[in-house]
Parts: structure tokens; sequence; C-alpha cells
């Protein structure tokens, strides 16, 4: 950015919709998708303000823009391409045609109308244009009549309509939606005054205090795309909250010079972005991942997205354009097999999606890389294999406390590819996920060249046995969470979809934290000794209730009935056990220890199988309980 001028510099509102600005949403913006909680949050800051000293100006944050000239029907006009700062910039548009249909004050309204719109003038050649257009999104119809067009706000139940019709654009059923908010919040705004004249006294001084008093400051590129990407990297280095993957999409489209070509992927870009969920926390998280997957290494060159995807281009590993389109996708899809159910299996039911959902819900994404790369190169062939040496490979350095292995999961990568290699054929493709499933870089003892990726698998057999899994509270708290969830897999129905709320599940502790003042009759020493230990832990479908904790145990079977039906492990403790002591807890303790012991040293769809009819035959008084 070192041949122009940045132009910077603050803008009260009625500066920026001032007759010679105009406005467009270029093709890399994601949709509007401010909703109610966003809206009334910024109606009740500015009445704050007005309240608190309606001379004192409000920053709305800073906007950044691209500057573009164009020649239109032999005129020449500048406008502004909204690179940060579109939901703000939409809020305020359509805040101001909501105030226009409630004022009864008509030269609120005609200022209102001339910042929504240029009106045209024949005698000077001046075209009608709307103040902000969509460069993609196909939502000018929406605009001309819920917006521009008086008293299109008062359309109450068409907007709800709109809102709730699922085949709308993302856009178009957010707008509506905040038209509905804005208007909301003025009608319950409406009963605290006395009477209409109060009312409409208010939405002029609040209208007033927005047009002068409320500014933003904005920073504008000429038109040079990669400049403003430039910016972009410096704002976000700051901490400002901006995608990285707005701008790599902008990149790969202006490689695309077909129009209809270039708006079909820039609409399958927010499609992607649609479809990425957990356990990814951002649309960037999702291709950080697909990265990894084509570079199989970190370095110095992917420090950073956009260097990694710069290094991917210059190398020819990935071409810009309609080619980078197609890697994201190809991904995409392979996210949305892994994540929507529909792997399963005669003999495992939905025990690859209830794996994926413990995953997704209390690991994190990192296995997610791995998983969607052995489905690009072997396909469904023994996914599920795949997946339980993937989860006991990335679980045990995490549950042991250790750092999870990066290290192991890109020689995971390296290897998948060189196993497939250039065999496309169905048998040879199933002999080679045979070969990798059952070579040595999925094996615990394993060692890379620098001896770093070994995995002690008696160390975490000493954990599970000695740790106080119950003591664990913030983030720790998902690897009990993780063990219950997997006790749960293992005795539940394969058929089963086991499902998973961590805002609406508990770690119960079914001898309670205090018993003093109790019935229990614990021994204190004991009870310190198994009180946070595995087998004293169930997870049941509720919230805390330190009073319900603190029952005895046939108390807590009446009380907990509803909450466990779908917990087969906490389901198999109250069934199985009539009281509750440290002779229960222990035996409990070997039971599940046992369990997961079997799953991780079986490590194989084969040996779950197993355990499933193990558990089935299980008889309390048969376990063997290594009494110290």
């Amino acid at each position: 950015m070192d041949n122009y001028n940045l132009d910077t510099g603050k803008r009260y509102i009625k500066d920026v919709f001032a007759p010679e600005c105009f406005y467009n949403i270029p093709e890399y913006q994601r949709p509007y998708v401010w909703g109610n909680d966003q809206v009334t949050a910024l109606l009740d800051d500015l009445t704050a303000a007005i309240e608190h000293d309606d001379n004192k100006e409000y920053f709305l944050g800073c906007m950044i823009w691209n500057t573009k000239t164009v020649q239109s029907n032999g005129l020449k006009y500048t406008y502004q391409d909204i690179l940060d700062g579109q939901q703000r910039f939409i809020t305020l548009f359509l805040l101001h045609g909501v105030i226009r249909d409630l004022s009864d004050d008509n030269r609120l309204k005609k200022k209102v109308v001339n910042r929504l719109r240029q009106e045209e003038d024949v005698y000077d050649g001046v075209p009608e244009r709307n103040r902000i257009v969509f460069e993609i999104r196909d939502d000018k119809d929406f605009l001309d009549k819920y917006l521009l067009k008086e008293g299109g706000t008062d359309n109450e139940d068409e907007l709800s309509k709109l809102a709730n019709t699922k085949t709308n654009s993302t856009s178009v059923r957010n707008m509506a939606l905040s038209i509905l908010s804005i208007r909301k919040w003025w009608k319950n705004l409406s009963k605290t005054k006395g009477d209409n004249d109060e009312y409409q006294e208010f939405v002029q001084q609040f209208f007033q205090y927005l047009s002068s008093k409320v500014l933003v400051l904005y920073l504008a590129t000429p038109n040079n795309l990669d400049d403003a990407y430039n910016l972009f990297t410096v704002l976000n280095s700051r901490g400002l909250q901006l995608q990285v993957s707005d701008i790599l999409r902008a990149q790969n489209l202006r490689i695309i010079s077909d129009d209809k070509e270039r708006k079909k992927y820039a609409e399958k870009w927010t499609s992607f972005e649609d479809n990425i969920g957990e356990p990814f926390s951002s649309f960037d998280d999702f291709l950080w991942s697909l990265v990894f997957i084509n570079m199989k290494y970190r370095s110095d060159d992917n420090q950073s997205l956009p260097k990694a995807f710069e290094f991917m281009w210059k190398r020819n590993m990935l071409k810009k354009g309609v080619s980078t389109f197609e890697f994201v996708e190809k991904y995409v899809g392979h996210y949305e097999a892994i994540t929507n159910g529909s792997i399963t299996s005669k003999e495992t039911g939905c025990l690859f999606s209830n794996l994926n959902m413990i995953l997704t819900s209390v690991f994190g994404n990192q296995y997610m890389t791995p998983l969607m790369y052995y489905r690009e190169c072997f396909g469904e062939y023994r996914i599920i294999d795949f997946i339980i040496k993937l989860d006991n490979l990335l679980s045990i350095p995490w549950l042991t406390g250790k750092r999870t292995s990066q290290t192991r999961v890109f020689i995971i990568l390296r290897k998948m590819n060189e196993f497939k290699g250039s065999n496309y054929d169905t048998a040879s493709i199933e002999t080679a996920a045979d070969n990798f499933l059952e070579s040595e870089y999925l094996k615990y003892d394993y060692q890379d060249e620098k001896a770093s990726t070994e995995l002690d698998i008696n160390e975490l057999f000493a954990i599970l046995d000695k740790e106080n899994w119950g003591s664990y509270a913030g983030t720790r708290i998902n690897k009990t969470r993780y063990l219950l969830l997997k006790l749960d897999l293992l005795l539940g129905n394969f058929n089963t979809s086991i499902q998973f709320n961590k805002n609406n599940s508990s770690v119960e502790h079914l001898i309670p934290r205090k018993i003093q003042d109790t019935s229990w009759d614990i021994d204190s020493q004991e009870h310190m000794e198994w009180l946070h230990r595995l087998g004293n832990l169930v997870l049941i479908d509720r919230r805390k209730n330190a009073s319900l904790s603190n029952r005895l145990f046939d108390e807590k079977k009446i009380r907990y009935q509803g909450a466990i039906e779908t917990r087969a492990n906490t389901n198999f403790v109250f069934m199985n056990n009539s009281v509750w002591n440290i002779f229960a807890v222990k035996q409990n303790h070997y039971r599940v220890l046992e369990i997961l012991k079997d799953y991780y040293l079986g490590n194989s769809v084969k040996a779950v199988i197993a355990i499933k009819d193990k558990v089935s035959k299980y008889d309390n008084s048969k376990i063997v309980m290594p009494f110290n």
C-alpha cells in the first residue's frame, strides 16, 4: 500500500447517506446475518446515549471501503464496496425505513426517502438509483417492496412470512426479521411514553441524534482488492474479528471472467459457509484443515491462511479460481457425509455417527482433517475402523495430559496418500485401505525419526484408574464427559443415536461431595479416595441440582428416571444396583475400567462388537476387584 494515499476520516450518519454517496455489497461478502439480539442492543445503546447526553457523540465503529469509479449511461460516478461494516450498514438502512413509517413528520419522511434512494432527474440526466445494491445476492425486490416504498415496513404479516420461509435467501430472511425486531422495539418504547405526541417527539429526537451525533470512522482504499486485503490483515492483527475466507473468495472470483460463472461460485461459497458447523468454530477453521490436507506439513509457508493459499497457488499445489472452489466444494462434501448421519452399516448401525458426535461435542476438530482425507482416499470402505483408530490415537495423549501430536496427524495424511498411490479401481482401493489400516503408522508404539509419536497405553490405563475425573472443571470437564459418553456408546444399542447437549447434561456424583449431616453411612477416608473416581460418576440429562445431588441413591433413582433413558451406562448403574456404597462404587469402577481397556486394546470395529456382546452378559457378582 505504498503507491497511493489511504483515504481516512469520520462521517456522521447523515454524511454516510449523503446524495453523492453510493454503496455496493461485493461478491465476497457473506449474507446479512444480524438478528434480534444485535439489533436490539444497538437501539438500546443509542437510547441510553441520548438519555445520558444527547450532545455527546456515539461511535459506531470502523468501516472499510474499496472505492470504485464506473461509467453508466454516459455518467461517471463513484461508489464504495463495503469490505467491513456490512452488518451495521444494512441495519442502519433498515432502521431508516422503519423510522420513516413510524413518524408522522413529513419532513423526516422526505429526508429518509432521499437517504435511501436517489430520485430520477430527467433534466439533469440523473438516473434513479438505490443508495445500496447487492452485487450477487438478488435482494433488490425485497428492498423495493418493504423498505424503499413508503409504508413497506408496516407489512408485518408478510415480513414474518418471509422471515420464516426457508427457501428465501439468508439475507432476505434476516432483513425481514430485523425490520420486525426494530418495529417491536419501537412498539415497546411507545408503551413507556405518555401519549402519541411524546412518542413522536422522541422519534424525531432519535432520528436527529442518529443523523448528527452517531459517527463511523472509515478507511477507503482505491480500486485494488489486494491492497484492501493487506488492510484487512493489518486490522486483523490488531484484534478485529475479520474472516480471511471472505478475501480468499474474492481473490478466486477475480480470476473468473464470466459473470455468470462468478455469480455461481460466489453463491456456492456462501452455501459452503452455511454448511460448515461443529467441530469447526468458523469457516476459516475449516479452511485450515484443507491447507493441512493439501500440504501435509506445518512450516513457515503456512503460518497464516493467506500465506498458505498463496504458497499453494505459487507452487501449483492448487490453482486459483475455479480449481480452488472445486477443491473446497469436494471437502465440504466429505464433511457433510461425515456429519449428516448417513454413514451406517448393518453390523454397527449408528456407531460411526455416534462416535463422531462424541468427538465433535467434547474433543475438538483435530480428528476431522484425517477423517475427511481418508474418505477422499478410500471412500467409506472401513471408515468406521479408521475413526476408532483415530479416536484412540488422538484421545490417549489428550486424556493423559500430553500435547496431542500434530506430527502423527501429518504422518497419517502422508501415508494415506502413499498407500492410495495411483490405483483408482475399487479392488485396489480396498486393498490399499486394508494395508493402511493394518500398518504400523496407526499403532500406539509407532515411532517417527524423532521418537516423538509413541503412545504408552499402560500410562492411559493407570490414569483411567486413579485419576479424580469428577474434580475436573472448565474445559477439562470435557475429558470426563468424553469417557462417560464413550461408555454410553459401548453399552448402548448400535441403532440408537446418542444425544448430548453440554448445557443440559451434567456429570453426577452418585455418592455426593458432602456426606456430613446426611444419611450416607460412609467412612470419610474412603469417601475422599473414591468420590471423584470414574466408578462414582454418571452422565445425567439435566442441569446440576445440589439438593438432588445430596439425596440417597434410591431417591436419585426415582428423581432421575426421565433423565437417564438415553444414557446406557447410567441406566446400567441404576438398574443393576439396589444400594450405593463404597463397595458398589469399586465394583462399578472396575467394570467401566475393563470396558475402556477392551476398547483401547481392541482398537477396531471387531473389538467394539465383542465388547457389546460381553457387556450384555455382565454379572456384577463376577467382577474381579483388585483390592489392596
